[in-house]
């Protein structure tokens, strides 16, 4: 197919969106007329509702005035009132006193009467019933009960009985106003009470399309029905609030209704169709307009879809059209952009994505994205070299010969440092990414990501120390003390002596038992903490597990030296400690062994140190024993003032 096909399908296209969008702008146009004629006849209802219900709650107002105002005696008492007797209160009709004993009535009662009396009584409020129809048109009748005080043991009401045009006095009184719409009351069974046409004729007949408002099942809506004369009518209507179903029926012929809203409509759609069909003038006119560039365009387009080089791809000529010969523009430039990008995007693809940044051709920052939010710093900051400026001092030089050793390698580049960052806190970042090649091979441009490992540098970093501490002391583990002894025993070469003091807790186990683990783990922390500080700069403290500890002394000159370092171990661990509230005494045995010469290893000096302190517990505790190597002896020091002894080993 020609060319002129597509533009006319085209065209079609363009147009398609309009018509619809114009027809959806016609329905919903509509909807809208039709809802305000709606709510125009709802407001009305609602209002003349209003209305109905004012009257009949003044006419129970009046009633009450009345039965306060006049003195009842016996049980049942009838009168008939106008307008103008008793004192101008303004009640017309027959009133009935009505006296219960039990749930019956006393004397003789009208049924119906006696049925809305009842109703009051039982609600103690005031109670309406629907419309009575007598045997003529005159007996047609409406009561209204108001409950009155007991007298006597007699539950009473007082009802007033009137014709129905006397009750809905509102309607009467808006008749003129209510020209060109229809208005009726219903009381709950459908019957006419009040209606604003034909009124003498329809009092009492029933409404004919009454069943649908009962269907609809709510306080207010709108329906389509038929009228008494046989009319199509839109009628909205509005329950009466206190009374037994009774509702306001406000009607307008269908044939108006829908010309409110039918009009503006059908003016809309003429004003929609010359909009439709000026816009396919202009259609048919720009398209004409843009018929050569669109087919170079289009052939254009065909060339990068079939991934050509860009020498091969057919020129797209200039055009009259401002926006056109602006696309022509866009669309080369972005043919060049999209180029360099997917090359840039697949290096950095290669490396991962966080903060990317490009370097030019020498290995200057030309670019970088996200370094404010890694660093807190603008990124004009750390353009060109500036941005080593924030590399940590000791991993800068490294940094450096490691990147210019990769550039001109043309290698990729991997290298984690720590970068300075605005709350003075040095972060771990791992810089990756590689060369940009352009079509020729050469070197374009740098580009790749610069990632925060700060998480996984602290990570690695608390498990080397927990690999080589206790957890709950944070002392030297068994581990650490064993490659600390095997250096002490490497170092005796160059005469250097040092001292092993193997530790136990006395009464420790009381403790744990009387106060509890946690206590026992507080107490651990304790000792450990009286250890750093009694020991200081003399040599490491380890924690070898449960409540034994050691101390590798680094001062040791000779044997005296290790005694007097046990001597203050044994009483600051002696002091009193508070945990929780309690006070907590433990004391400490001591074992000591001396490092003098390179014969043995670790696991002995551990076991001549533990032998030692054996002893010590064997000489009542709270004492220091030095392990001597001469002729396997072993002198035993009291620091409660014994003499020395020497003990076979």
């Amino acid at each position: 197919m020609g060319l002129n096909v597509f533009l006319l399908a085209l065209a079609l296209a363009c147009l398609t969106p309009v018509v619809a969008i114009s027809g959806f702008a016609m329905w919903r146009a509509g909807e809208a007329y039709r809802q305000t004629a709606t709510t125009r006849l709802s407001d009305t209802a609602a209002t003349l509702a209003r209305a109905i219900e004012s009257d009949i709650e003044g006419r129970f107002t009046a009633l009450s005035a009345f039965a306060t105002l006049r003195t009842f005696s016996g049980d049942v008492v009838s009168t008939t009132l106008t307008s103008s007797r008793f004192k101008g209160i303004g009640l017309d009709g027959q009133i009935t006193l009505v006296a219960f004993d039990g749930d019956m009535p006393i004397g003789g009662v009208a049924r119906r009467i006696a049925d809305v009396a009842r109703d009051a009584v039982g609600a103690q409020a005031p109670a309406l019933s629907n419309l009575y129809l007598g045997r003529t048109r005159a007996d047609y009748k409406i009561d209204l009960a108001l409950p009155l005080p007991p007298d006597g043991g007699h539950s009473r009401a007082l009802v007033l009985s009137v014709a129905p045009e006397q009750l809905v006095r509102a309607l009467q009184q808006r008749n003129e106003a209510l020209s060109g719409i229809l208005v009726a009351v219903t009381d709950g069974n459908g019957r006419i009470i009040a209606r604003s046409r034909d009124h003498e004729r329809t009092i009492g007949l029933r409404a004919p399309d009454w069943h649908k408002l009962e269907a609809l099942n709510a306080r207010s809506g709108w329906f389509e029905a038929v009228t008494t004369e046989g009319m199509t009518t839109i009628l909205a209507f509005e329950k009466l609030d206190s009374t037994p179903g009774w509702a306001l029926v406000v009607g307008e012929p269908t044939a108006i209704f829908n010309a409110r809203w039918k009009d503006p409509l059908i003016g809309l759609s003429i004003g929609a169709l010359l909009a439709l069909g000026l816009a396919t003038v202009a259609a048919v006119w720009i398209g004409r307009l843009i018929l050569r560039p669109v087919e170079a365009l289009a052939a254009h387009s065909a060339a990068v879809a079939s991934n050509k080089p860009a020498d091969a791809l057919p020129p797209i000529p200039r055009s009259l059209v401002r926006e056109f010969e602006t696309l022509r523009v866009s669309v080369e430039v972005a043919e060049a952009t999209r180029r360099s990008n997917e090359r840039r995007l697949e290096t950095v693809a290669q490396a991962g994505s966080l903060a990317l940044w490009r370097w030019s051709a020498r290995g200057d920052l030309s670019w970088i994205e996200g370094w404010p939010a890694l660093t807190g710093t603008s990124e004009t900051e750390a353009l060109g070299a500036a941005w080593l400026d924030y590399v940590h001092p000791d991993d800068r030089v490294l940094l450096v010969e490691n990147l210019e050793e990769t550039r001109n390698a043309c290698r990729m580049v991997d290298a984690e440092f720590r970068l300075l960052v605005t709350d003075g806190r040095w972060l771990w970042v791992r810089k990756r990414g590689g060369p940009v090649y352009d079509d020729d091979g050469s070197v374009l441009q740098w580009a790749g990501v610069i990632e925060d490992i700060d998480a996984r540098k602290q990570s690695e970093t608390r498990v080397a120390h927990l690999a080589h501490h206790d957890a709950l002391t944070d002392l030297a583990n068994r581990v650490t003390l064993h490659r600390q002894l095997e250096y002490a025993i490497a170092d005796t070469l160059n005469g250097k002596l040092r001292a092993l003091l193997y530790l136990d807790l006395d009464r420790f186990k009381q403790v744990n038992d009387t106060l509890g683990h946690a206590a026992g783990d507080t107490l651990l922390r304790e000792v450990a903490g009286r250890l750093r500080a009694t020991v200081g700069e003399s040599g490491p403290v380890a924690r070898l597990g449960g409540d034994e500890f050691a101390v590798l002394q680094d001062d040791a000159a000779c044997p005296e030296d290790g005694l007097a370092l046990a001597g203050r171990i044994i009483e600051i661990v002696s002091m009193p400690y508070m945990i929780d509230g309690s006070s907590a005494v433990v004391g400490v045995s001591v074992g000591i062994t001396f490092i003098a010469d390179s014969a043995g290893d670790a696991d002995a000096c551990l076991k001549r140190a533990d032998q030692a302190l054996y002893w010590a517990k064997q000489a009542g505790r709270g004492r220091a024993v030095v392990y001597e190597q001469e002729e396997s002896l072993a002198r035993l020091t009291s620091f409660a003032g014994l003499p020395p002894k020497r003990l076979q080993a």
